[in-house]
């Protein structure tokens, strides 16, 4: 029997296609916490369908400060921090419930595994779309966010492992217009913080980093292993790496024609 309520934190924004296997898949815990950024479409409506979701609506910045926004307002001590386009699956559920169950729970924090389920079939290593997080955690810990654009973090010393066979299923391609169009959202978000840490670009960003982003997760990784899949999610990795420095060089050469 669990001793400690969770609250699930979600951020959305336009996800009417998605975000309904995610909820399904939270449905035992206490709360759902959602953090809507304005959706024009159907999104604010589904999720209220479903019993015990809290949505408040905040603009987006980033990651990081729709965390630190959010994360003070939730019900409960605990915070299973899922997105949108991920789903819990039954063994994860048991494991979180297990965690919940101790009299006292001695972390501040728990990682677990993420993989990620691409075009149908769930790959099996190590790809460049992320395969771990800090995601259950204390409420109070949305002090400790590094602040990013684009993959903000806690920084943690007391966490443990969740049971390694027990994971979250990422699913980030809908399909190639949009997978397209987060890969420039995140990319221009990568180099708007590296404009902001006064970096430049020199020839390697363009030759060696994209090549090395690929090499290290299609054969130091194992990406090779899943197949065309896994060939597919690793080019799409070393593309972004590029469109990254091309931003930023886009930043660098708009700064020096202005300042003329």
């Amino acid at each position: 029997m669990r001793k400690h309520k969770v609250s699930a934190f979600i951020p959305v924004q336009n996800v009417e296609d998605i975000i309904e296997e995610c909820l399904r898949s939270i449905t035992w815990v206490d709360e759902i916490f959602i953090v809507d950024a304005f959706s024009t479409d159907r999104t604010v409506e589904i999720c209220k369908k479903y019993p015990k979701v809290k949505v408040v609506q905040h603009e987006y910045i980033n990651s990081g400060q729709q965390r630190t926004w959010g994360m003070p307002q939730v019900a409960h001590e605990w915070v299973f921090v899922i997105d949108s386009d991920e789903r819990c699956t039954p063994e994860l559920q048991k494991e979180i419930e297990a965690i919940l169950s101790m009299d006292e729970i001695p972390y501040e924090a728990y990682k677990l595994r993420i993989k990620t389920e691409f075009y149908g079939k769930l790959l099996n290593h190590k790809v460049y779309l992320g395969y771990r997080g800090k995601r259950l955690v204390r409420r109070e810990l949305y002090k400790k966010f590094v602040m990013k654009r684009v993959h903000a973090g806690m920084r943690i010393t007391n966490w443990a492992w969740v049971n390694k066979k027990a994971f979250l299923i990422h699913n980030p391609v809908r399909d190639f217009a949009s997978q397209w169009r987060k890969m420039i959202r995140y990319a221009t978000w990568a180099a708007e913080d590296l404009f902001e840490k006064g970096k430049t670009v020199h020839w390697y960003h363009f030759t060696l980093r994209p090549f090395f982003k690929f090499f290290h997760y299609y054969i130091l990784r194992e990406g090779f292993l899943d197949g065309i899949r896994g060939l597919i999610v690793c080019i799409l990795g070393a593309v972004t790496v590029f469109m990254k420095y091309y931003k930023l060089f886009e930043l660098r050469n708009n700064e020096e024609k202005n300042s003329l």
